[in-house]
């Protein structure tokens, strides 16, 4: 079931920003040039909070050990083989909604 993370007017293309959904911290980022995207809000190499990343519109650097990801695909790109977990996100009544069930944030050790 989907659950409202934000109103669309919170966030702009090229930022971000975090929201909790069904007590599961999500990173929703806007790309560039692209459509928003949700993404597990836990950096997957040391479970640390990505709300307080870098992003430069698209790349989502955590700032505790430095691991990048891409802002569209969530694939790590700096750091070890990995990606961030895609939640389905959908955009209704000037809202982002994103559905949570099914989807396990990845770790890596």
């Amino acid at each position: 079931m989907f659950a409202k993370a934000c109103e669309l007017n919170e966030i702009k293309e090229g930022k971000y920003d975090v929201a909790a959904v069904n007590r599961t911290l999500i990173l929703i980022v806007w790309p560039t040039g692209s459509q928003p995207r949700a993404f597990q809000g836990m950096c997957p190499h040391d479970n640390e909070p990505l709300a307080d990343a870098f992003f430069d519109g698209t790349t989502v650097t955590c700032r505790h050990h430095d691991w990048a990801f891409n802002g569209e695909t969530g694939a790590c790109i700096k750091g070890k083989p990995c990606s961030l977990a895609e939640y389905p996100l959908k955009i209704e009544d000037d809202a982002i909604w994103v559905e949570t069930e099914g989807v396990i944030p990845n770790r890596v050790a």
